[in-house]
């Protein structure tokens, strides 16, 4: 059967190609805020902090959704404050809360009696598990992401790339700021569902980083971005699907090569247009 074929025929690719569609608005924002700021570094310790809530959550028999988005809004929160007061050690504390989630769900893993379906989707993802519920609340996160980003953009623009100006302005810095960090931090926790914890940050930075290469303004990266991401995430599904490949895996591979060749024709237009 191809993978045309299968879409028309099958449910779980349905809700695949819907969850890519989600998905993409997340990484376009939540991946261009990233990249932005500068805090890739940062996003991959919310992600990988956010282990240790799936291993409590687990332990003590609540939603694992639940427990990495309070643990990964923790870090997040902790993070946003070592980056006012602290912003060179950012990197060291990002590492440090990196390896105290991991060890954490580890341990708390190690306590319990067997792992289940459902860990295994937030280590390695698992696109073709979404269900209803999934695309229902990633539906609702996209319009709370949409509203806060169309209605306080110029404040994400200013804390984004002048954030000590946005002080003497005498703009609410760290209001938006957390609002930011608790965005970024959801957006993670959510894109695992699709990559896994392993390869997140690199569906959520790859398409960001490309963008950011080609389009000046905030607003276009965004939509750059996010356009990428759709496409990345198709090309990985074909592929898992057509030769029973890991989607995460897949996903990452399209995209590593997908940013190869932009960074080959960007190489180009500079040597042809200066």
């Amino acid at each position: 059967m191809s993978f045309l074929d299968a879409i028309f025929e099958n449910i779980f690719l349905q809700n695949a190609l819907l969850g890519i569609g989600l998905i993409a608005v997340i990484s376009g924002i939540v991946g261009s805020l990233l990249v932005s700021n500068k805090i890739v570094f940062l996003g991959g310790g919310v992600a990988h902090s956010a282990y240790g809530g799936i291993g409590v959550a687990f332990f003590y028999g609540f939603s694992l959704l639940l427990g990495a988005t309070l643990s990964a809004i923790f870090v997040a929160f902790v993070l946003a404050i070592v980056k006012k007061k602290y912003a060179e050690s950012i990197d060291t504390f990002s590492a440090i809360l990196w390896a105290f989630g991991m060890a954490l769900g580890v341990i708390f893993m190690n306590l319990s009696s067997n792992i289940n379906a459902d860990i295994e989707s937030y280590l390695f993802g698992s696109l073709l598990s979404v269900d209803n519920e999934l695309l229902a609340i990633l539906l609702g996160f996209d319009i709370l992401l949409l509203f806060f980003t169309i209605c306080y953009y110029k404040e994400i623009l200013y804390v984004s790339y002048d954030y000590e100006f946005c002080k003497l302005k005498g703009l609410k810095v760290s209001l938006i700021s957390n609002i930011i960090f608790a965005f970024i931090a959801i957006g993670v926790v959510l894109s695992m569902q699709i990559s896994g914890l392993m390869l997140v940050l690199a569906m959520l930075s790859i398409p960001a980083f490309i963008a950011n290469m080609f389009v000046k303004s905030l607003s276009g990266q965004m939509i750059f971005a996010g356009i990428l991401s759709g496409i990345f995430m198709i090309f990985g599904l074909f592929f898992a699907f057509s030769y029973n490949f890991s989607v995460g895996a897949s996903i990452t591979l399209v995209s590593i090569v997908f940013l190869g060749v932009f960074i080959f024709l960007k190489l180009v237009l500079r040597r042809l247009y200066g």
